[in-house]
C-alpha cells in the first residue's frame, strides 16, 4: 500500500508538478525585446510600401463596432479578406502598453471608426521618446500590415508610427 502511493505521490509531482513549473519559468524569464537590424529592415521596407485604399470607416468600422449586428462568421470573412493588406490610417490613441517586444499603441473605438492594435518596434531613442510621449485622443498615422483581429480590433503587425 505504502509502494502505491509513492507511485502516486510521484506521477502526480511528473503530470502536474513539472508543467507548472515550467510555466513559471516561462514566465519569470525575460522575454527578448531589443531590435535587430532585420527587423530595422523591414520597419524601412514597410515604411516605403505603398498602402491599400482600406479605410478604418465605413463598413468595417461597422462590421466590428461593439455594437455590430455583423455575425461572428461575418467577422471571419471579413477577416480573412483583410488579413495581410498595408494600411496607413490616422487614428486616436486609446492607450499604449508594452507586449513581447512591441509597444502596442491601442487606439479608440469610436462610432464610424474601427479600433486597432498596432505593434510597433522602436529603433532609437527618439521614437522612443515619441510613443512614450502619447496621451489619450492624440492623433496617430500608424501604417503597417493586418495580421489579424482581436476582441473586434483590428491588429496591425508589424507598424510603424508615421
Amino acid at each position: 500500500m505504502k509502494r502505491t502511493l509513492e507511485v502516486v505521490f510521484w506521477c502526480v509531482v511528473v503530470l502536474i508538478g513539472v508543467p507548472v513549473f515550467a510555466a513559471l519559468i516561462y514566465t519569470i524569464l525575460p522575454k527578448q525585446s531589443g531590435v535587430d537590424g532585420a527587423t530595422v529592415a523591414s520597419d524601412a521596407r514597410l515604411a516605403s510600401e505603398n498602402a491599400s485604399d482600406l479605410a478604418p470607416t465605413g463598413e468595417l468600422a461597422e462590421m466590428f463596432s461593439f455594437f455590430s449586428n455583423a455575425t461572428q462568421i461575418q467577422r471571419d470573412e471579413k477577416e480573412r479578406e483583410i488579413k495581410g493588406k498595408i494600411v496607413r490610417w490616422r487614428l486616436p490613441v486609446y492607450n499604449v502598453s508594452e507586449r513581447h517586444g512591441y509597444y502596442v499603441v491601442q487606439t479608440k473605438s469610436r462610432p464610424g471608426l474601427v479600433s486597432t492594435f498596432c505593434y510597433v518596434r522602436l529603433s532609437d531613442d527618439a521614437a522612443k521618446q515619441y510613443v512614450l510621449s502619447l496621451k489619450e485622443n492624440d492623433l496617430i498615422t500608424c501604417k503597417g500590415q493586418i495580421a489579424g483581429t482581436s476582441m473586434r480590433s483590428i491588429e496591425i503587425r508589424p507598424a510603424v508610427l508615421q
